[in-house]
């Protein structure tokens, strides 16, 4: 074990330090909202004859760069389908088939394998399956020896009518398992700027894993808990929480009304905490950029909360829709 040391003079840096803008994306999708009314939610919800179908895309990020450096890949399929699946199921849908893009140069067979059956075994877990996708060799645009992966889902509701959020309703929040796959450029800038080794373990950080085995845990997956939470206990919307933090992705699901969140009842692990602080994160960034312990968030009439949390072991009260 490596300790980082006392005398470290902390300085402040920002996501958009570390090269992203969340301010400019906000403003990007704002923009295209106004072009195109029906964006705005985590996935979108069209109808495809007399049926609805939900649709979504999404990568996992600078976290590849880490893969790459670790010289493995398990898990990273989790991510990329747990990005797109988690967003299907805030909407009320559940993923039943995946597609991939893989854009690298040049093409190691070794590293698209292991990546693909990650994906395949992800999408097995979640009831879907991976039904297509494209390979591309890029030089001159990719860089040499990395690779960059998206992901796009097809979901169908899991039922056919949902209540509507009114005040009273109970925020029942679901713990992360980690800092999933957002935030990785500040973590990566992190990990520069304080000369941290992810292969060690700092004793500050956590005292029984290596840096690098916290920063590739994957994804969590949503699925079987989403499945309940609507059937069984009345779950009206949900809210997977990514890029933005709780608060701005929160608000994706409370259909114009305000929440009380209980930030007491916020279970953020102490390794992130200790993460953070090491790494120079102001609070506010912290809160805006990771998920801080809250990967997922559903809405439920109050009458079932209790029921809920003698459901689920580790489900907690958020708060309340006011």
């Amino acid at each position: 074990m490596e300790g980082i040391g006392d005398n470290r003079r902390i300085t402040y840096i920002t996501y958009e330090e570390a090269g992203v803008s969340i301010d400019k994306a906000d403003s990007l999708v704002g923009w295209l909202k106004r072009k195109n009314k029906i964006i705005g939610s985590f996935s979108a919800t069209v109808k495809l004859g007399k049926r609805r179908i939900l649709l979504s895309t999404d990568g996992v990020g600078t976290k590849i760069l880490l893969y790459i450096k670790a010289g493995k890949f398990k898990g990273l399929g989790q991510d990329l389908v747990g990005m797109v699946s988690n967003d299907i199921l805030a909407d009320g849908g559940r993923m039943v088939y995946f597609l991939d893009y893989f854009a690298t140069f040049p093409l190691r067979e070794d590293w698209a394998k292991e990546v693909l059956e990650d994906i395949i075994y992800s999408c097995k877990k979640v009831g879907a399956k991976l039904v297509g996708g494209e390979t591309a060799e890029l030089p001159g645009l990719i860089k040499e020896n990395t690779f960059d992966v998206a992901g796009f889902g097809i979901g169908i509701p899991i039922k056919k009518r949902f209540g509507k959020v009114k005040s009273g309703d109970i925020l029942i929040g679901f713990p992360s398992s980690g800092f999933h796959s957002n935030g990785y450029s500040l973590i990566r800038k992190i990990l520069e700027e304080r000369n941290l080794d992810p292969f060690k373990t700092y004793p500050e950080i956590d005292e029984r894993r290596a840096l690098i085995d916290i920063l590739l845990t994957p994804t969590r997956l949503y699925h079987k808990e989403g499945l309940k939470m609507f059937l069984k206990f009345g779950a009206k919307r949900g809210a997977h929480i990514t890029g933005g933090g709780l608060m701005g992705n929160l608000r994706r699901a409370l259909e114009g009304r305000e929440a009380k969140i209980y930030w007491e009842n916020i279970p953020t692990p102490e390794y992130m905490k200790n993460f953070i602080k090491l790494g120079g994160i102001d609070e506010g960034e912290a809160w805006r950029v990771f998920n801080m312990g809250v990967g997922f968030v559903f809405v439920i009439p109050r009458k079932n909360a209790e029921k809920v949390l003698s459901q689920f072991r580790d489900a907690f009260i958020l708060g309340e829709v006011i």
